[in-house]
């Protein structure tokens, strides 16, 4: 009988310690600052980037856009022969700048030409000594008394196209080059369609050009559209003032002041990442639980390191990432630092 209860009270210790064991391990496999089931998740550990930030403002920005295009021609001028005539030579090339009532090539009449001619060939078919002395006298007579005249260039302005070279036979109005009138290169500019139904003529625009060089500009005209499908609305601004005239097919940017200054909520330039392929901006603003949510935003002009903001609409005291933010995903904790 005492042998069947020290068997018994053995095997209860037994499960006892197996109990305790499987207890122990059990607790030695859950990982420190584990929360209890339905609990929230602590993130005090989350790993944390260092940022500063700064609150959007409100100031005063002048109505404008800034667009991009290039220099073009609005209308190039063809000189052409004015009689019927031989080219002797051309003076210019495509790209060189002409000024008015310059010489840009000369033309000789026909009939001299022919004289000219004609008594070359007198000296060719010479059989003696008198032949050839009357056939020469005929050559120097008919060189000195052959009609040549200059062709002027019409207006100042720049060579695009020569039609003809020299020994060319040209009939009355034919081409001989081409010109683009000082006072007919234009910019022309790519608006977006929401931009377009503001343009009007005669609003001002400066053209900045690498250097960075300024030209004044006023809005002359606004190209038709093709249709519907248009990305942009073309127009072209015309140069106001002197100075070279800028070379054609050139590439540049444009600000067309649209109408007066006016109050517009801000945002920081440096806050502003840009995406160079789809072409939109971004911001990130700081959440009251210390994370971020990048913005899609709409901007307008900039005035002394800040951008209009134009959509979507968000209070002064929103504040944004303006060191730190870029490569950080979306919904990242950070930390501000002064």
């Amino acid at each position: 009988m005492r042998d069947a209860k020290a068997r018994g009270l053995a095997a209860a210790t037994l499960i006892l310690s197996a109990a305790l064991q499987i207890a122990l391990l059990a607790g030695c496999g859950a990982k420190k600052g584990d929360s209890p089931a339905g609990a929230e998740p602590d993130t005090s550990a989350e790993p944390a980037a260092l940022v500063k930030v700064a609150a959007l403002s409100q100031r005063t920005f002048d109505d404008e856009i800034t667009v991009s295009g290039q220099w073009k021609s609005s209308g190039d001028v063809l000189v052409a022969a004015p009689f019927d005539g031989v080219l002797e030579s051309v003076s210019v090339r495509p790209g060189d700048h002409v000024a008015a009532g310059a010489a840009l090539a000369t033309l000789v009449t026909r009939e001299s030409d022919a004289a000219v001619r004609g008594a070359e060939l007198m000296v060719r078919s010479a059989r003696d000594a008198t032949e050839r002395a009357e056939a020469a006298r005929a050559v120097a007579l008919a060189r000195r008394e052959r009609v040549r005249v200059p062709v002027m260039a019409p207006h100042s302005g720049v060579v695009t196209r020569r039609a003809a070279e020299p020994g060319a036979q040209l009939a009355q109005a034919a081409e001989i080059l081409t010109l683009v009138p000082d006072q007919a290169i234009v910019f022309e500019a790519r608006v977006p369609p929401r931009d377009a139904p503001r343009l009007k003529r005669g609003q001002h625009a400066v053209v900045v050009e690498e250097g960075p060089v300024t030209r004044a500009a006023r809005l002359d005209r606004i190209l038709p559209t093709a249709g519907n499908g248009d990305q942009t609305t073309l127009c072209w601004l015309a140069r106001e003032g002197g100075g070279k005239p800028p070379s054609l097919d050139r590439f540049a940017s444009a600000r067309i002041t649209l109408g007066p200054p006016h109050a517009a909520t801000a945002v920081p330039d440096t806050a502003v990442v840009e995406d160079d392929l789809t072409g939109s901006s971004r911001i990130a603003v700081l959440g009251p639980d210390s994370h971020i949510t990048w913005t899609v935003v709409m901007l307008g002009p900039r005035a002394q390191g800040f951008r209009e903001l134009r959509s979507p609409q968000l209070p002064l005291t929103t504040q944004v990432l303006i060191e730190g933010q870029r490569g950080l995903p979306d919904h990242s904790r950070v930390r501000v630092t002064p």
